[in-house]
């Protein structure tokens, strides 16, 4: 009998795990240790529910059916850039109670707050309204979409439910929008340092230089880190990097003829890339203004793509696009 608990534990382990790898957000390891004690751990019941007993006993509990039965308490916020409860606005997401996942949906009351009452393992949701823009990961906002464990005490995710104290979603209100001109562009970079010109704009003369000089040395390994750096320029205009990703408000001053990404080997591996991603604010010789991404490839074939707006308006430093052009 104990050889078959053990060989059911380790066939229907697998089924379980896989389950939290595919669920959203990002399965802590310590779950994964929790469950794999609790399933080989010999004073722990079968996995399998069904198994007959001696005398006739009910069958024993199980662990992945108790652990769907979590009890889900959870509290929640949804506040504007500027701190004001959003009334209104749509919460939606789902529990992981089963294989699948369920569905759940709810709105916040005029203080902004809500409340998920619910059973399972884990919970994510995402906020939205009309007239609003959610909020991604980075800057000084909370975003408008997040996961949380349950049922694992000791993962970094777990949440602890606090009614005076609940967790913020943020919605950044649409202020004033205006028209702004597409930023589009994309170009092998030689490898050699040589700059390449990048059309950005359908509608006018705007100009992007990039360089990027990399030294590999054969008799390295594969993945080993090199020396590589990147120079780029709005040809005639200014660069500097953007600190809030939440802001649409060009800086009216900052500006460098040129921005750098260096990637010397010598960097800590955790900090050395062979591919960045960095937004910018630029301006323009005409005095116009504009926000990109930029992201460039410095493995292989190298290569660059950029992406952002630009407002046609001489001096106007209002980059905040219409809710349907982000």
């Amino acid at each position: 009998m104990k050889n078959r608990t053990k060989l059911i534990g380790l066939i229907t382990l697998p089924f379980i795990a896989a389950t939290f790898l595919l669920w959203p957000t990002n399965r802590d390891e310590a779950l994964k240790e929790k469950h794999k004690a609790t399933t080989q751990s010999p004073s722990v019941p079968s996995l399998a529910s069904g198994l007959p007993t001696k005398g006739g006993a009910a069958p024993p509990p199980n662990p992945f059916q108790m652990l769907m039965q979590t009890p889900i308490e959870f509290y929640g916020i949804v506040l504007d850039q500027d701190g004001n409860p959003v009334a209104s606005a749509t919460v939606s997401g789902s529990v992981l109670d089963s294989w699948k996942g369920t569905p759940i949906s709810t709105s916040t009351g005029n203080d902004g707050k809500f409340t998920i009452v619910s059973k399972g393992t884990a919970l994510h949701l995402k906020v939205e309204k009309v007239g609003y823009y959610c909020v991604e990961k980075g800057g000084s906002l909370q975003p408008s979409s997040q996961g949380f464990d349950f049922g694992v005490e000791d993962s970094p995710r777990a949440y602890k439910p606090k009614r005076d104290s609940p967790t913020i979603f943020h919605l950044r209100k649409a202020g004033k929008p205006v028209p702004l001109d597409a930023l589009r562009g994309q170009s092998k970079v030689p490898r050699d340092g040589s700059p390449v010109t990048i059309g950005l704009s359908k509608t006018s003369a705007v100009t992007f230089q990039v360089s990027c000089r990399t030294n590999e040395d054969a008799s390295q390994a594969p993945n080993a880190p090199y020396d590589w750096r990147c120079e780029i320029q709005p040809v005639g205009g200014g660069i500097q990097e953007v600190l809030d990703e939440h802001s649409f408000l060009a800086p009216s001053d900052g500006y460098t003829p040129l921005a750098v990404i260096d990637m010397p080997k010598s960097l800590d591996r955790k900090v050395w890339y062979s591919r960045v991603n960095k937004s910018y604010w630029l301006r323009f010789p005409d005095n116009t203004f504009g926000k990109i991404s930029f992201m460039m490839n410095a493995r292989g074939d190298h290569f660059a793509v950029i992406n952002g707006f630009r407002n046609p308006s001489p001096n106007d430093r209002n980059l905040e696009p219409k809710l349907d052009s982000r």
